[in-house]
């Protein structure tokens, strides 16, 4: 529970508030936790590798649900936050208790949509202010740092042991109180701009593709490179504190596709290269895909009505991305093709980072409330 603190502490000083802080971590250390669970899972409930991937298709499913459809049926308020938690919480929880599949499934179903809720109040009040973004969006690679190596020792006592771990991570959300504030979406009243449209395709494609290989990192470190879970586990620190770095200086450029589009070579050379470009690729993987999707979410709040009109539908699009990208990967796993995997993300990722340079590289857009500009109008 050390990392829990530490990045509180952390995010709090930056200018977060602290309480999304600890949400953040929370929802954080949940999805860290996804490459670990694959072969517990498989051995416990005897699947396959690539069929227990469903349990990471129900939770981000869930998330991206949440992420879409909280912002137009509620208020955003501390209140929902502390609940969204509770639940949270309450499923890590249970999900050590089934012994049946298909009922682990539905809890982290609900896992996911509590924490796709808590992600979504967090970016919601973070993209208010760019000194709460830039603590949100460090906060995820400082929890994956420090947890990479604790939940690669917790998985191989079994599943059980990192789904009570991913409880006592939440404690904190379930306590703090957040300032957090705003307006329930109103039907039709946003902004209309093409440009965002493509920003939030691309987002959705960079961790559909991502995710496809990124949860299955732990396999190519096992079956392609040799390596045990501990040495594994390295890779996904040196990957968090790639993203650590990224996302401290990702306010000091301004060409976040160029990043987002190196990340698929990096990705190919984790799996086709010697063992040291699987853990420099893993390093810059992290670090170009937090020098990126900060400046993708500044692009999405000024072409906006209002900084955090896209705020939840980013984060969905992101994790329907994280969401079905699993069930590619784990097609590409059962089959034993791992290289023809690497392939596809990597272009994948390459031609997502490539729409967005598009994007930024066009002309320069006028403000979206501004009646001269196209970029907002239809027809």
């Amino acid at each position: 529970m050390v990392q829990v603190p530490a990045t509180i502490f952390y995010g709090g000083r930056s200018g977060a508030p602290v309480a999304l802080v600890a949400a953040t971590a929370a929802t954080t250390l949940m999805f860290s936790a996804t490459p670990f669970l694959l072969a517990p899972i498989a051995e416990r409930y005897g699947v396959s590798e690539g069929l227990a991937g469903a349990v990471s298709i129900a939770q981000v499913g869930a998330f991206a649900v949440a992420n879409f459809v909280m912002p137009r049926l509620v208020r955003p308020s501390g209140r929902i936050l502390r609940v969204a938690a509770a639940v949270l919480l309450v499923f890590n929880l249970l999900s050590m208790a089934p012994s049946v599949f298909g009922i682990l499934v539905g809890f982290r179903l609900v896992a996911g949509a509590a924490a796709g809720t808590m992600a979504w109040l967090a970016w919601t009040s973070a993209m208010k202010r760019s000194g709460s973004m830039s603590s949100i969006a460090a906060t995820g690679p400082v929890v994956a740092l420090v947890a990479a190596p604790v939940l690669s020792v917790l998985a191989s006592f079994g599943d059980r042991s990192v789904y009570a771990f991913l409880a006592l991570a939440v404690i904190p959300a379930t306590l703090l109180i957040a300032p957090v504030s705003g307006k329930r979406r109103t039907r039709g009243v946003i902004s209309r701009s093409r440009s965002n449209r493509v920003l939030l395709a691309s987002l959705a494609a960079m961790t559909f593709f991502g995710s496809a290989l990124f949860i299955n990192q732990a396999i190519v470190a096992r079956d392609v490179h040799n390596l045990s879970a501990f040495a594994s586990s390295i890779a996904f620190s040196l990957n968090a504190a790639g993203g650590l770095v990224g996302a401290r200086l990702s306010t000091r450029h301004r060409h976040p596709g160029w990043f987002l589009a190196s990340i698929g070579p990096a990705a190919l050379l984790t799996v086709v290269a010697p063992v040291p470009f699987f853990y420099l690729g893993m390093c810059w993987w992290g670090f170009a895909f937090w020098m990126g999707v900060p400046g993708v979410l500044q692009m999405l709040s000024d072409r906006s009505l209002e900084p955090s009109e896209r705020a939840g539908d980013g984060q969905g699009l992101m994790a329907l991305g994280r969401a079905s990208g699993p069930a590619l990967g784990g097609f590409y796993i059962d089959a034993g093709a791992l290289t023809a995997l690497a392939w596809t993300s990597a272009i994948g990722l390459t031609l997502s980072g490539a729409s967005v340079v598009g994007v930024k590289e066009g002309r320069d857009r006028l403000p979206p409330t501004d009646p001269r500009t196209v970029d907002t109008m239809e027809g």
